[in-house]
């Protein structure tokens, strides 16, 4: 009954898709490369999206076509990837994904005055760094919403995806658990620190 349990088979293959996307990527500084490395290789910089940080699973679900996964880091990081006829993996500061949900819960609650004329709202957020985008549409006609999720990290694999009002309502929440879950790992206690109070420890 659930979107989720789909069994078309465009959907399945989505699903496992983005499935694989989080499990076997290899840094983003040797999977956004391709072809014969270059003769003189710069000097090795360090990844800042590969720190060893936890990974917590939030979602596995698919919306309209497209298989989504959602996953809450403790380094101040969401990751978003997303697999329908193209694929796209996102990593999304905790503070940005956050003020995309408010924006987005915003949009998709207003009550715009009834237009003849179509009316498209747009609520995005880019991965930092980069052009990896991500967007979720409404679209009012006649008073009746549609929604789609768009994803990007270049022109040659953008796509979008139509999505039932229902769903826009779920991947908002799924979005809003990331950020809380994040949020909480990033400000976890140092549980090996030694309080102030605490008389230094003997020789």
């Amino acid at each position: 009954r659930r979107h989720w349990l789909r069994e078309d088979s465009v959907s399945i293959r989505a699903y496992f898709l983005a499935s694989v996307i989080v499990g076997t990527l290899p840094p983003r500084g040797m999977w956004a490369q391709s072809g014969t490395p270059p003769a003189t290789q710069p000097a090795a910089v360090a990844d800042p999206f590969r720190t060893g940080a936890k990974r917590v699973p939030v979602s596995k679900a698919v919306f309209g076509d497209a298989g989504i996964i959602v996953n809450a880091r403790d380094d101040g990081f969401i990751e978003v990837a997303a697999a329908g006829p193209k694929t796209v993996y996102l990593q999304l500061r905790t503070m940005a994904a956050r003020a995309w949900v408010d924006s987005t819960a915003r949009m998709m609650k207003a009550r715009p005055k009834r237009s003849a004329e179509p009316k498209t709202y747009r609520a995005d957020v880019t991965e930092h760094g980069t052009k990896t985008t991500m967007a979720l549409t409404r679209t009012i006609t006649a008073g009746e919403s549609a929604y789609s999720l768009a994803f990007s990290d270049d022109p040659a694999s953008a796509f979008t995806v139509p999505i039932e009002p229902s769903e826009a309502d779920v991947f908002l929440a799924i979005m809003r658990k990331a950020v809380t879950l994040s949020a909480k790992m990033l400000d976890k206690p140092d549980t090996t620190a030694r309080p102030d109070s605490a008389p230094p420890a003997k020789k």
